[in-house]
Formats: C-alpha cells, sequence, structure tokens
C-alpha cells in the first residue's frame, strides 16, 4: 500500500498543478453546513466533546488553505499529509495564526486519529490514490468518523484512464462507498479545476 508518487520530491521540483492557489469553490458551498456542525457541537451536552469543538480530518492536505479556513471557522483541525513540505507549510501556518489545529506526517492507510472525528473533507486526496487502494482508504474514512459523521468529498472527473489524478466515476464511487456503510446526500456540488477537469462533490454520512 505504498504511495505512487513521491509527492515530497513533486513539492522540491515545483511540479504541483493541483495546486488552486485558493479555497477550492466547493467549501465555500459547504460553508453553511460546516457553521451548523459547529453550531451542533456547541450546543450539544455530549461528553466526547470537551470545549464544544466539532473535529476535523484533511487527509492529503497538502498546502491547501482549507485547513487553516476549517480552523478559523472554530475547527479543531488535523491535516495529514505524507510529504514532509506540505506538513511543515501548515503547521507553521496554523502556528501563526493561532488558531486550534496541527499537521502530521503519515501514510493515510496506516495512520489513526486520536479520537474519532465529526467530519472529513476529502478534496484531493482519493484521486490521488491508485485505484487498487480505494478500497483500504474507504475503510480508513470510516474508521475515523464517528457514527452519523460526516464525509465531505470531491470526485474528480477527468474522463481518462490512468492518473493521478484518476477518474473517479460516480458508479464506481456508489459501489465503493456502499449504502449499507453510508447515507448519500442528493445534493451534488459542481467545482471546476484550473487543470481543465472537474470535480463533483457529495456530503456521505457514516452510518452506525
Amino acid at each position: 500500500m505504498e504511495p505512487i508518487v513521491d509527492w515530497e520530491a513533486r513539492y522540491q521540483s515545483a511540479a504541483t498543478g493541483w495546486e488552486r492557489g485558493a479555497l477550492n469553490p466547493a467549501f465555500g458551498e459547504w460553508q453553511t453546513f460546516f457553521t451548523t456542525l459547529l453550531s451542533d457541537a456547541t450546543s450539544s451536552d455530549d461528553a466526547s466533546q470537551p470545549n464544544g469543538d466539532s473535529s476535523v480530518i484533511v487527509p492529503g492536505c497538502g498546502r491547501s488553505p482549507e485547513l487553516l479556513a476549517f480552523a478559523q471557522l472554530g475547527f479543531e483541525v488535523t491535516g495529514v499529509d505524507l510529504a514532509e513540505t506540505a506538513v511543515a507549510f501548515q503547521g507553521a501556518a496554523l502556528a501563526e495564526a493561532g488558531v486550534n489545529g496541527r499537521a502530521e506526517q503519515a501514510n493515510l492507510l496506516e495512520w489513526q486519529p486520536a479520537t474519532l472525528v465529526d467530519l472529513v473533507y476529502d478534496q484531493t486526496c482519493l484521486c490521488a490514490l491508485h485505484p487498487d487502494q480505494w478500497s483500504a482508504y474507504e475503510q480508513q474514512l470510516h474508521r475515523w468518523l464517528k457514527p452519523g459523521g460526516h464525509l465531505a468529498v470531491l470526485f474528480m472527473q477527468t474522463g481518462k484512464a490512468g492518473g493521478p489524478p484518476f477518474h473517479c466515476d460516480l458508479d464506481a464511487m456508489r459501489a465503493l462507498f456502499a449504502s449499507e456503510r453510508w447515507h448519500w446526500g442528493s445534493e451534488c456540488i459542481i467545482s471546476e479545476h484550473p487543470g481543465g477537469v472537474r470535480e463533483e462533490g457529495f456530503v456521505l454520512t457514516r452510518r452506525a
């Protein structure tokens, strides 16, 4: 289950065409949903929510601004990435802003959070993994979330063979995130990528 790309080498050589340099438009589309999660956590008497924080994991976070944006909204955020450069960037950004978050360098197919979380935000991680790794990754996402927790995920639509990024055919995604384990929201968000492809976003809920 090793990565198929040396992501650190990509950062070192500035071969980072996947980076937008700004928030994904989908983040803005989902922001009301995210703030609702925060409000629900604040009003909860659940002892698993110390300080009323709602928690989010951003897998394959890279240098994306979403990590800082989640922290500024009030989430307890954890970014995970294989690349040392990306983790150092996120750690410095969070520290400079003085917000509640951290970045960890780890293989996502082996890493586990200390506690289950309310939300996972997958922007570019799934499509960066080889399809042979998708089943193991789906199991990880299911393990990280609390029952009833949410996965906000963007499925890359390249229409081409090979990758990364790999094409995430929606029929294949519905089979991967099967209804026995996940409830799919009905709304689909379309996000155009500067690379000439698009992403289709859904919010999935982990079944108990």
